[in-house]
């Protein structure tokens, strides 16, 4: 299969924003009884749209509406076999829609639509890398830094101590060692379907329907704006996830693949557990 998308790169531009929006949407907002369903009609139309391409050619935008799309599938079904479940009586069966969950299933939903040629998605996204010097000083480097970010927007942002005081809960009810053992879990699945999500299937999308340095920067947007409520969250939240995600997408640049940047991401991930923990 063809690589090499057809059409205007200004179509194909206008597409792939309207496709990152819809997978920025989906995350924020996928489970949103209106919104969420407006958000996987646009991704289908834009899925729709470049699988008429003609010539067998990958579609960028197509393919980030996809996941999109997943994703938003993956959320309600979630939420209606939890819902399902404790109504048979399972205790604490929603909880299976949380997240990182909804976003793992998206991206094995997206690898097995994906198989169906009809659709011409990027197929090539997942790749490992190589752990050069580069990438090893630009990983290291990065654990202080978000650390120490993550720190001051917490202090600046004056949590309400939620998030601390459900961590502290889990730790006297289920012991440190679980806690201990769930983060690192979280961590590593969490940054496994983010880095496939963003520095995987989009970035490389992305890099199809438009110019290398601006696939770079709006796969950084993508992530930085999926975290309005995430750690952090708010528009400084964003920002910093930003510019969090830009040096992770450089990362998987100079690494040529996803290894590193998970690495990072996970390390980043117990950091922010860390500072929960520490922050009581």
């Amino acid at each position: 299969m063809s690589q090499t998308p057809t059409g205007s790169r200004t179509g194909r531009g206008v597409a792939a924003f309207v496709a990152a929006g819809c997978l920025v949407a989906a995350v924020v907002v996928g489970g949103h009884p209106v919104v969420g369903p407006m958000v996987a009609v646009v991704a289908l139309v834009v899925v729709a749209h470049g699988a008429r391409r003609q010539g067998g050619t990958v579609t960028g935008a197509g393919s980030v509406a996809a996941l999109a799309l997943c994703l938003v599938a993956a959320v309600w079904t979630l939420r209606g076999a939890g819902a399902a479940l404790e109504g048979v009586g399972v205790p604490g069966a929603a909880g299976i829609a949380l997240w990182p969950v909804p976003l793992v299933l998206a991206v094995g939903l997206y690898v097995v639509l994906s198989r169906w040629r009809a659709l011409h998605l990027v197929t090539d996204w997942f790749r490992a890398g190589t752990v050069n010097r580069t990438g090893a000083w630009l990983t290291v480097a990065i654990v202080p830094v978000s650390a120490l970010a993550l720190v001051i927007w917490s202090w600046a942002a004056a949590e309400d101590g939620a998030g601390q005081n459900a961590y502290r809960q889990l730790a006297e009810n289920q012991g440190v060692p679980v806690l201990v053992l769930g983060a690192l879990a979280f961590s590593a699945v969490n940054a496994a379907a983010e880095e496939s999500a963003y520095n995987g299937v989009a970035q490389r999308a992305l890099g199809l329907d438009l110019r290398g340095p601006v696939a770079v920067v709006l796969s950084a947007a993508m992530f930085g704006a999926s975290h309005w409520y995430g750690f952090p969250n708010g528009w400084w939240g964003v920002c910093l996830a930003g510019v969090y995600g830009l040096v992770l997408s450089v990362l998987r640049q100079v690494s040529r693949g996803l290894l590193l940047p998970w690495v990072a991401h996970v390390l980043a991930d117990l950091t922010i557990v860390a500072v929960l923990m520490t922050l009581w």
